[in-house]
């Protein structure tokens, strides 16, 4: 079972979890504009080419503009066995200091 968490925890993993990977699933241009400090961009749209290749050994934090698309592919990966964590807001919400500018 994954789990939710909102948007603002996004601080406690950033700074006491070395073995996290931030996944944002929105578009490239949005990524551009704004991101979450280490976030690494993987479009919900393209999520067929890229979920074979994510790390077991990590814990995989989702988070989109919203939570809905974060949401399903938590849903979708949870059978495999991956530790999986959503973010429930999205990054519409939040306002913290790892926020980075494009």
């Amino acid at each position: 079972m994954f789990r939710t968490i909102p948007i603002w925890e996004i601080d406690y993993y950033i700074e006491s979890n070395n073995n996290a990977m931030i996944i944002d699933l929105r578009r490239e241009e949005s990524y551009r504009k704004s991101h979450i400090k280490g976030a690494v961009n993987l479009p919900y749209v393209d999520r067929e080419e890229w979920m074979s290749d994510l790390p077991m050994n990590q814990l995989l934090i989702f988070y989109c503009s919203r939570g809905g698309q974060s949401m399903s592919v938590c849903r979708e990966l949870e059978p495999y066995g991956f530790r999986l964590v959503n973010i429930a807001n999205g990054i519409e919400y939040y306002r913290g200091k790892y926020m980075v500018r494009g």
